[in-house]
């Protein structure tokens, strides 16, 4: 069997699978296993397979066809144009996600102070120090298996000692230090929910992606204890679930903030934008 032919292969098994983006995936797992560049697979597509390396296209169909997420396959996923190492300890970053970023990199004041709270994989907190390298930049976690795989790839990314990573529940681990910009992508997704979501988020870990009240227990908190942990000025940004706009904004309002919602590029509410 050739390249073209394996990836013909794999795409029609990933359609029949329900894989909304078969060619994509194919792609991505095939020039992972193969070792070569997207790019590649199609200028040596010519090139033949030997077993060895079709069983190990097999075996990664195999993931992917059963709902594993392509990133925790190949072990990799890129988040605002930087590769991260990602696996089940840590949610797989998301585009939608790079508004954060965004925001962060546009309100950060010089030399500022940023907390990116349940940082997981750390694609925030690696991002924003990436590209506003003036600002000291903190990033928390409960989760200890989930700083291990932030702390590598601010490593592998940043070099040493660019991020301050704590251990603990939110603002716990932190709580003498302020901070002119607080930033979290947290749980926001409610448990009722799960029957209906898409089957890659069962390999997910639940506690980065549900929480009670509806989903919006974390956010509360996030709001709630989060002024007195700002400078003068100081701004939280928080991703919110598309349903959860006119709560998000009566929780902000009533904890005395000045807060809006950003909406993402597809025009939905993505992001709690609170001012004190």
């Amino acid at each position: 069997m050739t390249v073209s032919e394996a990836l013909r292969y794999l795409s029609r098994e990933l359609e029949k699978s329900g894989s909304g983006t078969p060619r994509l995936d194919a792609e991505v797992i095939a020039a992972h296993v193969l070792g070569m560049q997207r790019k590649g697979l199609i200028i040596d597509g010519g090139r033949s397979l030997d077993d060895e390396k079709f069983a190990l296209l097999e075996a990664a169909l195999l993931r992917r066809t059963a709902g594993e997420p392509v990133a925790y396959i190949t072990g990799m996923k890129e988040f605002y144009s930087l590769t991260f190492q990602v696996d089940n300890r840590v949610l797989v970053p998301r585009p939608e996600t790079e508004l954060l970023v965004d925001l962060v990199i546009y309100h950060a004041p010089r030399a500022g102070r940023v907390l990116d709270l349940g940082t997981g994989s750390g694609a925030v907190a690696v991002a924003v120090k990436h590209n506003r390298p003036d600002c000291s930049v903190y990033a928390s976690d409960i989760s200890p298996a989930a700083l291990e795989v932030a702390r590598g790839n601010s490593l592998s990314i940043l070099g040493e000692r660019a991020i301050v990573f704590f251990q603990g529940d939110l603002f716990e681990p932190c709580a003498d230090e302020r901070f002119d910009i607080i930033v979290s992508n947290p749980p926001y997704i409610d448990p009722a929910e799960k029957p209906l979501l898409p089957r890659e988020l069962a390999y997910e870990p639940e506690t980065a992606l549900f929480c009670g009240d509806a989903g919006r227990e974390v956010i509360g908190r996030i709001i709630s204890e989060g002024r007195s942990r700002l400078h003068d000025g100081g701004m939280v940004m928080i991703e919110i679930g598309s349903a959860m706009e006119g709560d998000v904004l009566t929780f902000a309002r009533n904890a005395g903030y000045d807060a809006h919602i950003v909406r993402d590029y597809a025009g939905l509410p993505r992001v709690a934008l609170l001012k004190t």
